[in-house]
């Protein structure tokens, strides 16, 4: 069954007032249903919206490009502002990723170094977070992606960026894979098994790490994809996915690991570790704003958060590659 929300469950999600809600359903941007007197809204209805404004987002940064980072006017106002209200200002670092929590994490701990500036979040997927860094119309990207060595992880990200010099910072290592039913009563044990005709699969967003390691290992078995009922599904985010299994609207899908702490009636199959790294063009590197998020993510207060998500490795945290040109 589709979950259904209140407005005071979307705005919880979406870390906004349960008025900003009403505002938004009013104005048609968010489109909900009356059960009797009361507002809900659907995961459907949600989901078209996120949809939406990030594809707006992202048109605007594509449009209007960005300054320099040595441009970027020095935030001013006091710390509660600076973080509740980041997106009222202009004045900030732009980072494109998928992984909210770490972002949010980043967030809390760098406004408090001096030389700092806020972190803008522009929820991108991983090809679209590389791309906006090659044509310069963001100033890092948080990619995630799967790997079988892991200096794999820079070639992969190298390819994005032709021609480009990037410093690939390691953030940590997670485990990705299937999410399943507990106990797995449907049996899955292999990638060929997706193709069952009782199989129900989800599959993630075009340009998301974990669909392209996917796409990787049917290519490599040889697995038609049209077999697979659910590829052309898009999920979101590592939530949207767990919720997805957890309520019946798919038997398997894929995320993290860590994920599952919110839904204990899932298990997990996994597939491999992948390597969650900040991508900074090399150019950008003195920056003193950067010099700033640099350190925040080589603390030992930053390492120590990361590791409250089950699966999260942080041995080679802070650790710096570069790509070639």
């Amino acid at each position: 069954m589709e979950r259904i929300y209140r407005p005071q469950e979307v705005a919880d999600q979406l870390k906004i007032k349960k008025a900003t809600v009403y505002e938004l359903i009013k104005r048609g941007e968010l489109k909900s249903a009356k059960v009797g007197k009361q507002i809900r809204i659907s995961q459907d209805q949600l989901n078209e919206y996120l949809t939406r404004t990030n594809q707006k987002k992202e048109a605007d940064i594509f449009t209007n490009g960005l300054p320099p980072v040595m441009d970027i006017p020095r935030f001013s106002a006091d710390q509660a502002s600076r973080q509740m209200d980041y997106l009222l200002h202009t004045n900030g670092l732009i980072i494109n990723s998928q992984e909210s929590r770490t972002v949010e994490l980043l967030r809390s701990l760098l406004i408090q170094r001096e030389n700092s500036l806020p972190l803008l979040h522009s929820y991108m997927n991983d090809y679209n977070s590389l791309y906006s860094l090659y044509y310069e119309k963001t100033h890092m990207a948080l990619t995630c992606f799967c790997f079988e060595r892991f200096e794999e992880r820079i070639s992969q990200i190298s390819h994005f960026l032709p021609g480009k010099e990037a410093a690939v910072i390691h953030i940590c290592t997670l485990k990705a894979g299937f999410y399943i039913q507990k106990g797995n009563p449907q049996g899955l044990n292999s990638l060929k098994d997706l193709c069952r005709p009782d199989i129900k699969f989800l599959n993630r967003e075009k340009g998301n790490g974990l669909r392209i390691y996917l796409d990787e290992l049917l290519t490599k078995e040889k697995i038609d994809r049209s077999f697979i009922k659910g590829y052309r599904g898009e999920s979101l985010s590592h939530m949207s996915s767990a919720n997805a299994v957890a309520s019946g609207l798919a038997d398997v899908s894929m995320g993290d690991l860590s994920h599952l702490a919110a839904y204990p009636q899932l298990d997990f199959i996994a597939l491999n570790k992948a390597s969650l790294d900040l991508v900074i063009l090399k150019s950008e590197m003195e920056q003193p704003s950067f010099t700033a998020l640099l350190e925040t993510i080589s603390s030992r207060e930053f390492k120590d958060s990361l590791l409250h998500f089950n699966g999260y490795e942080t041995i080679y945290t802070g650790d710096i590659c570069f790509t070639s040109s």
